[in-house]
């Protein structure tokens, strides 16, 4: 991949999008201090994916944004683009598709948004992505071929520690390290998992244990609340029946309260009746008396009405007299106008005469000042035609005369520095060919290197065996210590449970009396058997002193036996003797054998179920409940005995464990013990092979440079001599060209004669086109008048035939309003008239309006009294009515409190109010308990319950889970253990690949270096060491040097110049190890002087050559400037913004030489 462009919008002071090309060569960039050369640097560190904000000259990373000037804002974003040439397909695979890559970085300010936002080809990307990329391609961020201010004074005083990384970066493995950081973090938290996984497994352990106490919990719980819903059931049922009692009552009362509204509601019908026939009269009264007056109000508007029209035939009268008065005043501008018309037509038909008398004497005159014009045009056509021929052949002449003198002095200055070239490459020749000596001691150093490496392999070997040996012996360390921790961890939760069963059978032991159930033997699951057969009788001792006690009374008569097929309790419990009689006249049968053997039993037998059932011969009957504290004992003593064998199995289990485990560690001590042994030795036979290679890589380095200058120098002369020959060629050739050019000062004459005679034709022709231009414009100018004539006479017609006709209009119409002027004067008569009439109808109408008002107001008085006796039969059906409202109420209510109690039935019981007595288990035909009785009989249940505390009903299925979650943890604690083995077989893989490419980095950035140390000093010898630390990932690397003329010495002992010179040579040594797309170095020539500054140059111009790096050079010395290919200059355009202009000084020597 090769870079070749960068796109700055924003970052620092480059506010305004600024690109920045890099091409082959050398590319210089220039620029007082603070103009922001060293921006361009930071640009591309910061888009390769630069995390340090320090690193860039910045307190926090948000300091790259231009912050603004006086004149200009800040910005809020900042972008850099960085495109690649990926044409040779050297990308990743997932990159490779595309011929260019573009990387762009982007930050916004917190307020805007995130932070930096990577893309490559438009895709967003994560940082480290951009990264590996740069990685993969030997550059990045911290790639030693970005060489930033201060780095070689740094580099100088830095400790062999820290200049190690240099020496990763040439081997490549930066990226072996971040893999090797995130495997180990990976095996931290893998083994932290593991040890979480461990305390995990234990508390699920001993919750498990916890969770089967409350599995027994909640048994109990289970009984107590079946009895709370038989009492629920029977207490549901009693408020049931009360309030269906309540019910029945108040549909009696609803009975006798309907007849009473039945009585009221008829004499209100009556009333009401009375009241609608007064106020059906009083309907024609009102309509009398609303058609009297509406009579009045009829004859009163239209006598307003008159009013009106009087007042409107007064203003007709008035409008028209104005009317014909304004009609006359039309006439008369009429008249006027048609007058003006008739004299403008008349004044325009003479003028229109006179300009075409004019015309018609013009057209001669025009045609021969056209024809002058043409003639004067073509002469001026030809003389200019024959000065551009002319001065074109004079300019040509000139460019060949000064092109060949430029060549010609170009040619000589060639040959003489291809004589000094010859003479140079001669002197050296003599210097470099080997001796005798130096052949002899090549090879006696290859035979000393032959040797150390067969030792150092055979050391490698055995380090390698050592190593698998020490790995396999890990991995059975490993593989034992998890059975090792299971057996422990099974021992100690069978010891916890046996010590808690010991302490809680201790705790209910007699301390005078041994009670029977301490001297008994039950076979497992006949525990609740034996517990409900004797209860609590296995309380009392053997002994015949105890108050309590069982006494010997002989064995059981013949005729006492059990029914057929019925086994004795005896045949399964191992007891003292006193015990035999009551054993044997207990028989243990299955639940569904009681129904028949239960009438078959003699006095004193009785029967139970494993499940802890009794039947006695006398009816008593028990069901099995909870397990009793007996049951509980028995349980726990058959538990206890368990436990004891299991206890024994697993402290064996866990002592073979322990003796296996001992064993593996011990030998895996050994095996480490002995590799640290084999590695110290692998150790000090590839030092002695690292000197040896060191002594033989310096004497065939030296013979090959040897070899390599003399055909160099051999093939040099060959080619100087060829172009020597070629160059005196073309010297000879080019004296000749230019001796054959005519004279100048002719040539300018001619030129000369020629401008005279165009600048006389021109002239010439100005003055025909100018005589000839004004007639035509006075030819224009009166036809264009002879045109606005025609229009104006058309225009003046028009107006003249508009005016009669309208006057022909104002005429008609003044006759029509004449007319109507008459008419209208009669009006005002005939209204007075109508008027006289209409007030004597109104006199009339107002007595009748009246007469009828008077018959309404008696009418409206009679309806009033009918109203006031439908008002009180009304109230009394009312009250009726309300007095049915409150009972209908109270049968709601009752039929509520129903509802109600069935509700609850279904909330507590799930069932319907005649399924309660069945669900509390109520005999048919007995009497029904008191309902107080019963709430305080469910509230003593609900307080038992709830003295057992909080209890898990999920006990059971917890436990299940819990067991689940432990065989899971069991299968991730496997793969953990698996993780971690081959975590950390990948580490050592890594240490090993790292190890064997840094050591091979070393010699070839050694030999790199001691051969770059010479070419820069013109002599003297360098060479790098590792120190400090036997292992390469851990040695530092020292700088030892003797300029010529000097002893070999460490770098810090040389002077300032040669330190830096020493550095620059370091790093393009680690630079040419693993050469990078692009290398910039920010003022490096800076602590140099000319001379040095010269050798750093030439050096510069060889590594362009040898590689396809583009250098970036930031400088101040005039002297590199000179030796760039092209040169970029930062200004600023104004305080805090950079601008960047440029120069291509190849194509400007070009120039130069072409002039």
């Amino acid at each position: 991949m090769k870079f070749t462009n960068v796109r700055l919008v924003g970052f620092k002071s480059f506010v305004e999008p600024t690109d920045f090309e890099i091409r082959e060569g050398l590319t210089g960039i220039v620029g007082p201090n603070g103009c922001g050369k060293s921006n361009l640097l930071e640009a591309l560190r910061w888009v390769m994916g630069a995390t340090s904000a320090k690193a860039l000259r910045g307190d926090g990373m948000e300091a790259v944004i231009f912050s603004g000037t006086t004149m200009r804002p800040a910005r809020n974003w900042a972008e850099v683009i960085l495109t690649l040439d990926n044409s040779d397909r050297s990308a990743p695979a997932e990159y490779n598709e595309h011929e260019t890559i573009e990387i762009s970085r982007r930050i916004l300010r917190k307020e805007e948004g995130t932070q930096s936002i990577y893309r490559i080809n438009q895709k967003e990307v994560r940082a480290k992505d951009v990264q590996l990329l740069f990685a993969d391609a030997s550059s990045g961020a911290n790639s030693p071929a970005l060489v930033r201010q201060g780095q070689i004074s740094e580099l100088i005083s830095a400790k062999p520690q820290n200049r190690r990384r240099l020496l990763e970066e040439a081997a490549g493995v930066t990226g072996l390290h971040s893999r090797r950081h995130e495997a180990e973090l990976r095996l931290r938290a893998a083994e932290q998992n593991l040890e979480r996984l461990d305390d995990v497994i234990g508390e699920l352990e001993t919750q498990k244990t916890a969770l089967a106490r409350q599995a027994r919990q909640a048994t109990r719980y289970r009984n107590v609340s079946g009895d709370i819903r038989r009492t629920e059931a029977m207490l549901s049922y009693l408020r049931w029946r009360d309030a269906v009692e309540a019910q029945e009552k108040a549909e009696a009362g609803l009975k006798e309260i309907s007849e009473l509204i039945e009585n009221t509601t008829r004499a209100a019908a009556s009333a009401a009746t009375a009241q609608s026939n007064a106020h059906d009269a009083l309907d024609p009264l009102r309509m009398a008396e609303a058609e009297a007056a509406a009579a009045l109000h009829r004859l009163t508007v239209a006598r307003e009405g008159l009013d009106e029209e009087a007042r409107r035939a007064d203003a007709e009268l008035a409008r028209l007299a104005g009317e014909i008065e304004r009609l006359k005043n039309d006439m008369a501008r009429e008249k006027d106008l048609l007058s003006d018309a008739d004299n403008a037509v008349e004044a325009l038909g003479r003028e229109e005469e006179s300009l075409k008398a004019r015309e018609a004497s013009e057209a001669e005159h025009v045609a021969a000042a056209e024809t002058a014009m043409n003639e004067a045009a073509e002469a001026l056509a030809a003389a200019e035609t024959q000065f551009d021929e002319k001065s074109k052949e004079a300019a040509d002449i000139e460019a060949r005369r000064k092109a060949v003198a430029g060549n010609l002095a170009a040619a000589e200055r060639r040959l003489e520095k291809i004589a000094e070239q010859i003479r140079s490459y001669t002197d050296e020749r003599e210097l470099v060919e080997p001796t005798a000596e130096q052949a002899s001691a090549l090879e006696e150093a290859k035979a000393k290197f032959a040797a150390a490496e067969e030792a150092a392999n055979a050391a490698e070997a055995a380090f390698h065996r050592a190593e698998e040996e020490r790995s396999a012996a890990e991995e059975r360390e490993t593989e034992l210590r998890g059975p090792l921790r299971k057996a422990e961890q099974s021992l100690t939760e069978l010891d916890a449970e046996r010590e808690a069963l010991r302490r809680v059978l201790a705790a209910n032991e007699s301390e005078d009396w041994t009670p029977l159930i301490e001297m008994i033997e039950v076979d497992a699951g006949y525990e609740n058997a034996l517990a409900a057969a004797l209860g609590d009788d296995l309380g009392a001792a053997v002994d015949e002193d105890a108050p309590a006690h069982w006494s010997h009374l002989g064995e059981t008569a013949a005729e006492m036996s059990l029914p057929e097929g019925v086994s004795p309790l005896s045949r399964f419990v191992r007891a003292p003797a006193p015990l035999n009689r009551r054993l044997s006249a207990i028989g243990v049968i299955t639940r569904d054998m009681a129904g028949d053997l239960r009438a078959r039993l003699k006095p004193g037998q009785r029967l139970v179920s494993r499940e802890g059932d009794l039947w006695r011969w006398d009816g008593f009957t028990t069901h099995a409940d909870a397990k009793t504290s007996a049951a509980i004992r028995l349980e726990q003593r058959n538990r206890l005995q368990v436990l004891d064998n299991d206890f024994d199995a697993a402290q064996s289990a866990a002592d073979a464990a322990r003796r296996d485990h001992a064993e593996a560690a011990e030998t895996l001590k050994s095996k480490q013990a002995n590799e640290r042994e084999v590695r110290s030795l692998f150790n000090d036979a590839r030092r002695a092979l690292d000197s040896a290679r060191t002594g033989l890589n310096e004497l065939e380095r030296g013979h090959e440079r040897a070899a390599a200058r003399l055909s160099s120098i051999d093939e040099n002369l060959s080619r100087l001599g060829e172009e020597k020959t070629e160059s005196e060629r073309t010297l000879e050739a080019l004296s000749e060209e230019h001796a054959s050019f005519p004279d100048a000062a002719l040539i300018a004459e001619g030129v000369e004669a020629a401008r005279e005679a165009v600048a006389s034709a021109r002239a010439r022709a100005a003055e025909t086109r100018t005589a000839h231009n004004d007639l035509a414009n006075d030819a224009r100018r009166r036809a264009e008048r002879l045109a606005e004539i025609e229009r104006d006479k058309n225009s003046w017609s028009q107006r003249g035939e508009a005016a009669r006709g309208r006057l022909v209009d104002i005429e008609t119409h003044l006759n029509d309003v004449v007319t109507a002027h008459e008419a209208a004067e009669g009006a005002p008569a005939v209204i007075e008239e109508k008027r006289k009439g209409l007030l004597d109808q109104i006199a009339v109408a107002e007595t009748r309006r009246n007469e009828a008002a008077d018959a309404l107001a008696e009418g409206q008085r009679v309806a009033m009294e009918a109203a006031k006796v439908a008002k009180a039969a009304d109230t009394e059906a009312a009250e009726a009515r309300e007095a049915r409202a409150r009972l209908e109420a109270q049968a709601e209510a009752a039929t509520e409190r129903v509802e109600e109690a069935k509700h609850l039935a279904h909330e507590t019981c799930e069932a319907e109010p005649d399924q309660l007595l069945a669900i509390a288990e109520h005999k048919d035909g007995a009497d029904l308990p008191n309902r107080d009785d019963v709430e305080r009989r469910l509230e003593r249940y609900k307080r038992e319950r709830e003295n057992l505390g909080g209890v898990n009903l999920r006990a059971d299925e917890e436990m299940q889970e819990v067991s689940a979650r432990l065989e899971e943890l069991a299968v991730e604690r496997e793969d953990c253990d698996s993780a971690i083995r081959k975590l950390r077989t990948a580490i050592g893989n890594l240490n090993r690949e790292a190890r064997q490419r840094l050591l091979e980095a070393f010699e070839t950035v050694n030999a790199n270096f001691s051969s770059l140390f010479t070419r820069l000093f013109n002599g003297g010898q360098a060479e790098l060491r590792l120190v400090d630390a036997d292992d390469p990932l851990e040695a530092g690397l020292e700088i030892f040097a003797s300029p010529p003329g000097k002893k070999l010495a460490s770098m810090s002992l040389m002077s300032g110049g040669e330190q830096a010179l020493t550095a620059t040579a370091l790093i393009f040594a680690v630079f040419m190890a693993n050469p990078a797309p692009v290398c910039v170095l920010d003022e490096v020539d800076a602590p140099l002087d000319d001379a040095n500054v010269e050798r750093f140059c030439r050096l510069l111009h060889e590594m362009a050559a040898e590689t396809e790096t583009r250098f970036i050079i930031i400088t101040h010395h005039a002297l590199t400037m000179s030796r760039m290919n092209r040169l970029f200059g930062v200004t600023m355009i104004e305080r805090g913004v950079s601008q960047l202009v440029s120069v291509d000084l190849n194509k400007a020597e070009e120039l130069v030489a072409a002039e």
